[in-house]
């Protein structure tokens, strides 16, 4: 499984942007990196053995941040993108 990881530092940063950029009904999706929840407990203890238990009901295998509906409607920044409204408010 792959999850996305945001510092507490990014996450202000990315709220600060959108309060100075933002027109209304935008969505700010950050650049940040993902990685295996493998990877992830081998960086937290390298010499822990690793239990494989599968997913939990309901669980995602892959976290999407932007679904391909939606890239049509997605500008590209540097640190983040935008995904714009469909509807003008």
């Amino acid at each position: 499984m792959t999850r996305f990881w945001i510092t507490l530092t990014q996450a202000v940063e990315l709220v600060l942007k959108a309060f100075e950029t933002m027109q209304g009904g935008e969505i700010y999706v950050p650049k940040i990196p993902s990685c295996t929840m493998r990877d992830f407990a081998k960086a937290v203890c390298k010499d822990c053995e690793i239990e494989l238990i599968g997913a939990r009901p309901g669980e995602k295998k892959h976290e999407l941040m932007i679904p391909a509906d939606e890239a049509i409607n997605t500008l590209e920044f540097n640190k983040f993108f935008v995904i714009q409204p469909t509807l003008n408010w």
